[in-house]
């Protein structure tokens, strides 16, 4: 709970978002080495090969989600600006917390700007 607690705050986000800054505690400490695993990372252990760390965002960042043509007018933005919380259990995806209308949605085309704070 302390590395959550660490991330809300660093971030200035709500508390709401406890539940995901949670997962994305686990899923990174997942990926880290242990002592008692002889320096090995538990998802190493447990799959038997290494995590790639490609994929691995800044917590609390903003980012812009594609929105698809489909969901969009000829004179819509393409892209809607959102805060990155994490990412999908089931597939390679990310999580975005998109504070205008509060609500989350699961994306694998996002643009990062890791240096830069939602708000």
């Amino acid at each position: 709970m302390e590395m959550t607690r660490c991330m809300l705050h660093e971030k200035e986000l709500p508390k709401k978002l406890w539940a995901e800054a949670a997962n994305t505690a686990v899923f990174l400490l997942n990926r880290l080495p242990t002592r008692i695993l002889q320096k090995k990372t538990p998802f190493e252990a447990w799959f038997e090969y290494k995590p790639n760390f490609l994929n691995l965002k800044t917590f609390g960042c903003l980012c812009f989600s594609y929105v698809p043509q489909v969901k969009r007018d000829k004179l819509d933005m393409k892209a809607e600006p959102g805060v990155f919380i994490g990412y999908s259990d089931s597939s390679k995806a990310y999580r975005i917390f998109q504070p205008q209308n509060r609500k989350t949605l699961v994306s694998r085309d996002v643009k990062f700007m890791e240096d830069k704070q939602w708000n």
